[in-house]
Formats: structure tokens, C-alpha cells, sequence
């Protein structure tokens, strides 16, 4: 892949099974559109989340053939400290974000485990879940401040990547956004799941009681492919 100023540092962290998806020339050419942007919008002095060298955190841990599930966010949080490259993740010392906050109350509900005690998903990347943002980058305080920027072009690959490479994985859905992505996946060949997103604004109207963990898990195992250690056994609720 070409050398990238703003983006090589988190290129250089990619699993290298990502390498064929990042380096065919359609996406290299957007990469490289987007790099240029992301060095300008520095060089104004405009601050950028998540840090530079997280940017591809999402595709450090596992190879598109071994996702088992597939968590879909929008963009990256645009607060201090809080954005670390994972879907609905912040480091552990950052208090848990509302949208997260209902994640747990669910995933609690369904399978009647404790509540991690932070909000670093990193556990569940691990264990390949590919927590992904359409957007991978984001000016502070600016929510969507990077939704034109042409990154939906490179998300959309890593999804196909997944759909055509992963033996069987469970693709999670939530929201009006995340819905329109359903039309790229193999629905005969993997678990589709949707429902409202867990904001505060919308967990009310079909979020909450989804039960989609417990979903996932009896459908990986059906499979062969194994249950996520989702949560925690002692339930933690120091941070609510």
C-alpha cells in the first residue's frame, strides 16, 4: 500500500488479511483523497479523534474470514478522550457514553451477567467482534463533521470483505443507518439482526428487549463457531 502522511501509522497496525481490501486501487485512491483532507484539516490546527495510529483500531485484532459479529456505528465520539477506534468504545477511564450505557442495561437484561466495569470494548474485539464505524475519523466536538469526506467508500469494502470471507457471522443492526447496510449482505449465509438504535433518543422504541445477545450467541454455536463472552459475572454499576 502506497505511504499515506496522516494515515500510515494506523495502516502499519492492520491485521494483514485487511491488506487486500485496503490496497485495491479504487480504495487506495479514496484512502489517499482522505489522507490529504485529514493533513490539511492538521495543519489548521483542527483537532481530530480518534488519534491518528487508532484510526483502523476496528481491523487490529482479527482477519475478515474469523469476524463472527459485526457491530455497525456511524462515527467516531467527538470528545476528549473518547474515541479509540472501536464502535460504541472508550478507554477504560472515560465514563460509559449514554448510547453504550443502554448497550449494557440490555445486554444485562438478556443475559442476566454484570455490567463490564468500563466501556473498553476491546474485549469483544478480540474475540472477533468487528466493532466498525462508517466514519472513521471525526473533528472534536463535531459530530459528523467527517460524513463527506468519503469514508462510507472504505467501510462498505471491509463489509463486503466480511460477507464474502467469513464462514457464517452475525451482522447487528441498529438504527435507521445501520439498516441500509443490509442489502450487502448474504442473508443465506449469515445472521441479519436489527433494531432501533440504542441512543437515549430511540433505545424506547425497540432497542430495549431485542435481546440480540443471546441471539448471536445461540446462532454462533449452532454453527460451531462459538459463544462471545459478552459481559462480566459480577455486575459493576459504579459507572451509572
Amino acid at each position: 500500500m502506497q505511504a499515506l502522511s496522516y494515515l500510515s501509522p494506523a495502516l502499519a497496525r492492520v491485521h494483514p488479511a485487511w491488506e487486500q481490501v485496503l490496497s485495491t486501487p479504487d480504495i487506495q485512491q479514496q484512502l489517499a483523497g482522505i489522507d490529504r483532507e485529514l493533513q490539511a484539516q492538521q495543519a489548521q490546527g483542527k483537532v481530530l479523534f480518534p488519534p491518528a495510529p487508532l484510526t483502523f483500531n476496528a481491523l487490529t485484532f482479527t482477519a475478515p474470514a474469523d469476524v463472527r459479529v459485526v457491530i455497525l456505528g456511524q462515527d467516531p465520539y467527538h470528545g476528549d478522550g473518547e474515541a479509540m477506534g472501536l464502535s460504541f468504545s472508550v478507554p477504560p477511564d472515560v465514563r460509559v457514553p449514554p448510547s453504550l450505557r443502554n448497550l449494557y442495561k440490555e445486554l444485562a437484561a438478556d443475559l442476566g451477567c454484570g455490567v463490564p466495569n468500563s466501556g473498553d470494548l476491546t474485549h469483544w474485539a478480540q474475540q472477533g467482534v468487528l466493532l466498525l464505524n462508517s466514519v472513521f475519523t471525526v473533528e472534536r466536538d463535531k459530530a459528523g463533521s467527517h460524513a463527506k469526506l468519503g469514508w462510507q467508500m472504505v467501510s462498505d469494502a471491509l463489509i463486503d470483505a466480511v460477507n464474502a470471507q467469513s464462514a457464517g457471522c452475525v451482522f447487528l443492526l441498529w438504527g435507521n443507518w445501520a439498516k441500509t447496510k443490509a442489502e450487502r449482505i448474504d442473508a443465506s449465509r449469515h445472521l441479519v439482526l436489527d433494531a432501533a438504535h440504542p441512543s437515549p433518543l430511540s433505545a424506547s422504541r425497540g432497542f430495549h428487549g431485542c435481546r440480540h445477545f443471546s441471539q448471536v450467541n445461540a446462532w454462533l454455536l449452532s454453527r460451531g463457531r462459538g459463544a462471545i463472552e459478552w459481559g462480566v459475572p459480577t455486575p459493576q454499576n459504579n459507572l451509572f
